[in-house]
């Protein structure tokens, strides 16, 4: 990787910083013009424009995608507070390669409390503008007064954007751009609306209505391909079942059903799918065996398993990439049972099936419509 994708440098800091998992020929840095953004803020408004200016209170950090905030902040001693489990990966990494300790407490989950008075919060705003809303409404439990400031970059403005900030925080000054972002400034008012969320997905084949917590995918209702899928999910499956990214939990739930006494563990790198698909599992198959893992795909578990299901992001945040498909891929291919299937859906342009024949012998298609294609590997390699 080269100097210039991993040199950060800004007048609070100078660091070394690595998307997580690294990975060579990585092409995408470990920070944006939105972070640029939100420490330029801090310091104009923090710290008077003085970098060498005593760190004021500790500030709350929202969506620090790999630490490039919290690690510039240092001094300052940040909360953050986040969805993903690979940004606190990266920014704990990356807290190593820059020989700065980190502590547990200095992270927050989306559902656990936050500092009761941070002195000012900075937002990155992210891809998902449910999970936005509710970390704007959770706002509403700090000190009325408390500085806000968002930052985002300008390709992935998100139309209504300004619309949802003022209705929970009111009045709000945009700023100008800079470093290819926008930023705005408001204070948390004394009152802040509370956020629509979770929501409820219904299945009506199954006779389950589903928790979606905010920001988790298909937020409103089961997508096309979700409902392909459930068909041609087997019975008599031989050995634990491995639901791969498993968002609200669907897939493993239908698993579990068609697999009574199967063990089901659920795997996704967001905290808050699991929570959803810890609060399905305990409403519809309470007795049914199951595990919750919060983590890199895989990575971290020792179970091998009958049948691993999986649906594959393609976006490794607003970027289109194939990396993610490509390790979940790597990864089934080394936790599979002998005789284990992985099955995967797709859109059909994404061509699965040439990426799975580096892992696998055996891929055949047992599903499918005109936009989607359902594969079952067999035979790692």
């Amino acid at each position: 990787m080269t100097e210039a994708l991993t040199a950060f440098s800004h007048p609070l800091a100078r660091l070394v910083l690595h998307r997580y998992p690294k990975r060579r020929g990585e092409r995408l840095r470990a920070w944006e013009g939105a972070d640029l953004y939100l420490l330029d803020l801090w310091l104009e408004h923090a710290l008077g424009g003085d970098p060498d200016a005593p760190a004021p209170g500790a500030p709350l950090l929202l969506n620090d995608t790999c630490g490039a905030l919290a690690l510039a902040l240092h001094a300052a001693a940040p909360v953050s507070s986040g969805d993903d489990a690979l940004a606190r990966a990266a920014w704990w990494a990356n807290a190593a390669d820059n020989g700065l300790p980190v502590q547990e407490a200095a992270w927050c989950w989306p559902l656990a409390p936050w500092p009761q008075a941070p002195s000012r919060v900075l937002v990155r705003v992210p891809k998902e503008m449910a999970l936005l809303e509710q970390q704007l409404s959770r706002l509403g439990a700090l000190p009325p007064g408390t500085p806000v400031h968002l930052a985002w970059m300008d390709k992935h403005l998100p139309g209504n954007l300004l619309a949802r900030v003022r209705h929970y925080l009111g009045d709000v000054a945009l700023l100008r751009g800079r470093h290819k972002a926008h930023g705005l400034t408001a204070t948390v008012p004394q009152q802040v609306p509370a956020a629509p969320y979770p929501t409820s997905v219904v299945v009506p084949e199954q006779g389950w209505e589903l928790v979606v917590h905010a920001g988790v995918f298909a937020q409103q209702q089961l997508d096309i391909g979700a409902r392909l899928f459930m068909d041609t999910v087997p019975q008599g499956v031989a050995g634990p079942v491995a639901d791969l990214g498993c968002g609200n939990g669907v897939m493993g739930m239908v698993a579990a059903q068609r697999n009574p006494g199967v063990p089901v563990t659920f795997c996704d790198v967001s905290w808050l799918a699991l929570q959803s698909a810890r609060e399905n599992m305990a409403r519809w198959l309470p007795q049914a065996p199951a595990a919750f893992h919060l983590g890199n795909g895989l990575e971290g578990l020792e179970a091998r398993f009958g049948l691993i299901l999986l649906n594959p992001p393609f976006h490794r945040g607003h970027a289109v990439d194939d990396s993610v498909a490509r390790m979940l891929f790597g990864q089934a291919a080394k936790r599979l049972l002998p005789g284990g299937v992985l099955q995967v859906i797709g859109n059909r342009h994404l061509r699965y099936d040439l990426l799975l024949k580096r892992h696998f012998a055996s891929v055949t298609q047992v599903g499918g419509d005109r936009k989607f294609v359902v594969l079952a590997a067999r035979e790692p390699r």
